[in-house]
């Protein structure tokens, strides 16, 4: 299987979700995927019920613009219990490393998203790479950040 299959943006999306719950299940967090064509939330996560948080996922395969995303057709939410994941997957069945996952807050997708064609678009360039590049802690700490 050496052949590179070209596959769609839904695919790019679908494997970006179950990525992420994967990575959110080996670290004890319980993630539930919302129905497909759910708008903003792709999914919910929680540790023990407690609390909840909300995550967008885009995924993406890393062809011409690895580092960018639109995030929507509307100004990005502002929530502190909601997050945006980016993942960048390769195509080749061969390329066996990870995705390059890049976990940001609603605030920073909302404050550092430019409009492109209409759109707001998110780049995350090499330079933040300490800032989002594996940041599955700002998820652990949100969800461990209990109401009183």
């Amino acid at each position: 299987m050496s052949e590179v299959i070209k596959r769609t943006t839904k695919n790019a999306g679908d494997a970006g979700e179950y990525y992420v719950a994967y990575m959110l299940s080996r670290l004890g967090i319980s993630a539930a995927l919302t129905t497909s064509g759910t708008s903003r939330v792709d999914i919910i996560a929680t540790i023990d019920g407690s609390k909840s948080i909300s995550i967008q996922v885009k995924g993406s395969w890393a062809r011409s613009a690895p580092r960018q995303w639109t995030v929507g057709n509307h100004r990005p939410i502002v929530s502190p219990d909601l997050f945006y994941v980016f993942c960048n997957m390769s195509e080749d069945m061969n390329n066996t490393s990870a995705p390059a996952v890049y976990v940001v807050p609603s605030r920073d997708v909302d404050a550092l998203s430019t409009w492109h064609h209409q759109v707001p678009l998110f780049k995350i360039s090499k330079s933040d790479d300490d800032s989002y590049l594996n940041r599955w802690d700002f998820i652990q700490i949100a969800l461990a950040d209990t109401p009183s």
